[in-house]
């Protein structure tokens, strides 16, 4: 108006009307109110009844003539997205005659909604005598701009508009049906209120509006007291009536305060058994919801406990104990107790030995004998086709007789077979039964596979957020990958499976179970596989940082927690001297083993360790005994590493005369093994022993390899040896590992330049930079810059010159 005043230099009058939605096919409805303003004069028949259609124009042109006798006039339409095409042609009939007057009109619409306006809208767009103005344009710069209408004032000025949007949101979909029928509109009428919303971003549409579409519960927070726990109700039974899928309508009766319907808990069993395989957390949710109207259904809480075993197993354990003291159904209490049997397993209430697993075999199938499986008494089961279907009873049977087998290191093959079916069936079982039949393939050396279906399994229960069984795996990929001599990516695995946490998936396990869990402090393996790596790695500092903050004296009920630390602990020790401490922590180790039942030779390798520290301190004599006693377990397991390493313990006691064959055997059959920490230490123990015959040559040759072999691996601790070694034997040392431009580039980076800094120093590419590094890393057997770091302020040198057996 200021600025219509000031052009014209007179007093502006103004005639307004704002039009309505549900005039908006009636003709000439917004004139005909423009018309019958208080501002005007009526213009009506002589008996007050409405002019007719073909008097309106003229009406209307009498009263704008009128009005311009008296100066500018402005005409102002509100919601024109809501105004007549009758209306429109009026007023661009006017406009083209009013031409040269001072006649202004403003037509406003709401934001978003130019799209329902009508046709005669359009056609005024692109007359030449008409301009879209964003009003803001228009607002004055020293005055403050009025706030975004929020939900609340759209609901008060459209509330019909609003409830569209809350019911497409609920719903989850844009059919004008569905949401009509649960905004309480015909379909007609919820179609263009859509597009309403669709223009104004409250629902999807295909171009997104700026900032998105308002997130499903700010739009229900308009919705007075229990209106949104009803509405909820009313979309779940449109929805269910609509056969949508039970997923859908399950995830709206999670808020109901009363499953008071009984297809309210059929959708909810039949959400829940379609979610259990690929969404088990929201199986959870569903089961639970079902668990909190009926505690008393053990049921469902059977159920409940299944699908918490891979999350949450404590919670899990609560749930089938609750189920098994409420009733006395028998196929129910059959159901959960082999499961109850497991939770303790897997939460070490009972401890994992043969024995535990010999009476998890019973219980989930009392039928079958407890004997060892050498004797197959239902060969049908564990042939060569894989498990049909994917009986969960019948993986955990398979994989509990399995680990036994290998545990007790009676019979390889059957193991093996028994391994090969839980894994190669077509549904996949529970985490603790693969993870089990991979460490049964990993000791029986088949790592290849069991890596694979260990990585398979870390992916898989992370992408289902199964918090417990992702942690599980990652620790047991972490200490199969370092007996595979790859140390960097085992401390890189342990790392990742330590730092998991209850928060990703505690949703589900903090409403079944204890809420905020954190399973970091109860699940230990992982910073046990990162210790070993750790020592692998000579960084024995923070081996032993971590360590220290294990509890080991809490650990004797975890048959691989505990004897894994026991020689985590015996390696530190050896390594910062103390053989005699080392010697023990060995020992203690070896005779929980044989009280545990367990005498797979693979399964920690302490009697390697306690031979060749029973020879450094001069008892020859028991370090024989321990050397025969890894025979007598390779000779019970017999594989190419168990065998390998025993050849191993023989040569460390063996005569001078007989040590050099039986090494070069070992070196031989541990080649075609997976343990290239095995290897690499047979070849080191080759060197030395043809060191000391006299034999140079042939020693640098295995000393070389053995570097080579662990500097491949980041077995530090070997490399060193081997380097320290070949000084010893004439060779070049490990100082010529690197080239002259690798040194320069590791010597900045050490000394903490960032990439870019030493590719302007050097004149280099930052890509030539990464390269040079990533060379640097792998020949040293270190796993980034700060064991770069630390290797150059601990020696004070990096090598340089050729790689060793390079030529000068």
């Amino acid at each position: 108006m200021r600025h219509v005043g000031d052009k014209y230099g007179r007093e502006v009058s103004l005639r307004r009307v704002a039009c309505r939605r549900d005039e908006a096919r009636v003709e000439h409805s917004a004139l005909r109110r423009l018309l019958t303003s208080p501002h005007t004069s009526p213009h009506g028949s002589p008996h007050g009844e409405p002019l007719p259609a073909h008097q309106i124009a003229v009406a209307a042109r009498e009263l704008v003539d009128g009005l311009l006798t008296r100066g500018p006039l402005v005409i102002a339409i509100g919601d024109a997205q809501w105004c007549d095409d009758g209306t429109l042609r009026c007023i661009d009939r006017v406009l083209r005659e009013a031409a040269g007057e001072p006649l202004t009109v403003l037509l406003s619409l709401s934001p978003g909604l130019l799209a329902v306006a009508a046709a005669g809208f359009h056609g005024l767009l692109a007359r030449d005598y008409c301009s879209v103005v964003d009003t803001a344009d228009l607002w004055p710069a020293d005055t403050p701009r009025p706030a975004a209408g929020s939900l609340d004032d759209l609901g008060r000025r459209e509330p019909g508009l609003l409830r569209v949007a809350q019911a497409a949101a609920l719903l989850g979909t844009c059919d004008a049906d569905l949401v009509g029928a649960l905004a309480g509109f015909p379909s007609g009428v919820a179609g263009q209120l859509l597009e309403s919303a669709r223009g104004l971003g409250l629902v999807p549409g295909p171009v997104p509006a700026q900032g998105g579409a308002p997130h499903l519960e700010t739009l229900l927070d308009a919705l007075p007291g229990a209106g949104d726990e009803r509405m909820r109700a009313q979309a779940a039974e449109i929805l269910n009536d609509a056969a949508r899928p039970a997923g859908q309508v399950a995830d709206l009766l999670l808020g109901q305060s009363t499953l008071d319907r009984p297809w309210m808990r059929t959708i909810l069993k039949e959400a829940a058994t379609a979610a259990r395989l690929d969404r088990p957390a929201s199986a959870v949710s569903y089961l639970t919801r079902l668990h909190e109207a009926d505690p008393d259904d053990a049921a469902v809480r059977t159920d409940l406990a299944t699908v918490l075993l891979d999350i949450d197993p404590t919670a899990a354990g609560t749930h089938l104990r609750g189920a098994l003291s409420r009733t006395d159904d028998p196929p129910t209490r059959a159901r959960a107790t082999g499961p109850l049997r497991l939770t303790a397993l897997m939460t070490h209430r009972s401890p994992d030995t043969p024995d535990a697993l010999g009476a998890l075999l019973h219980e989930l199938d009392p039928g079958r004998p407890e004997d060892l499986p050498g004797d197959r008494s239902r060969p049908a089961q564990v042939g060569a086709s894989p498990v049909p279907g994917g009986d969960p009873t019948e993986h955990l049977v398979l994989a509990a007789r399995a680990l036994r087998t290998a545990l007790t290191g009676t019979d390889t093959r059957a193991a093996v077979v028994d391994a090969r079916h839980v894994l190669r069936s077509y549904r996949p079982p529970h985490a603790w039964a693969r993870v089990a039949s991979a460490r049964v393939l990993a000791l029986a050396d088949d790592t290849t596979t069991a890596l694979d279906q260990l990585r398979r399994t870390v992916a898989d229960s992370q992408r289902r957020e199964e918090v417990w069984a992702e942690r599980h795996a990652g620790a047991a990929l972490a200490l199969l990958l370092l007996e595979s001599g790859r140390a960097a990516d085992a401390a890189d695995a342990a790392l990742a499976a330590s730092h998991l946490t209850g928060g990703r998936s505690g949703q589900p396990g903090q409403r079944a179970g204890r809420p905020g869990q954190d399973w970091a402090g109860r699940t230990r393996l992982a910073p046990i596989a990162l210790a070993l790596a750790l020592v692998a790695r000579a960084d024995l500092d923070r081996a032993e940082d971590v360590l220290r903050r294990v509890d080991g004296h809490r650990l004797e009920g975890c048959v691989w927690e505990y004897h894994h630390h026991l020689t985590a602990c015996a390696l530190v020790a050896h390594g910062r001297g103390r053989a005699e401490h080392a010697l023990a922590l060995l020992e203690r180790c070896g005779a929980s083993l044989a009280a545990a039942g367990v005498r797979n030779p693979v399964f920690t390798t302490w009697w390697v360790h306690s031979t060749y520290l029973l020879m450094e301190l001069g008892r020859v004599s028991a370090a024989t005994e321990r050397a025969e006693l890894g025979r007598e377990l390779a000779e019970r397991w017999p594989t190419a590493r168990s065998t390998g390493l025993s050849l191993l313990a023989r040569g460390l006691v063996a005569t001078a005369a007989d040590r050099v064959e039986l090494l070069t055997e070992s070196v031989r059959v541990l080649a075609d093994s997976s343990d290239r920490y095995a290897h690499a230490l047979a070849e080191l123990r080759l060197g030395t022993a043809l060191l000391r015959l006299g034999d140079e040559k042939a020693a640098r040759n295995r000393l070389h390899a053995a570097r080579a072999t662990a500097v491949q691996g980041g077995l530090t601790i070997v490399a060193e040896q081997a380097r320290i070694a070949l000084g010893a034997a004439g060779g070049r040392p490990a100082r010529a590992a690197l080239s002259d431009a690798e040194r320069r580039v590791a010597e900045m980076a050490a000394a903490g330049a960032t990439n870019q800094a030493i590719s302007d120093a050097l004149c280099l590419t930052v890509r030539t930079v990464e390269y040079h590094l990533t060379k640097v890393y792998r020949k040293l057997g270190l796993a980034g810059r700060a064991e770069l770091a630390h290797r150059v302020s601990s020696r004070g040198w990096l090598p340089s010159g050729c790689v060793p057996g390079e030529a000068r």
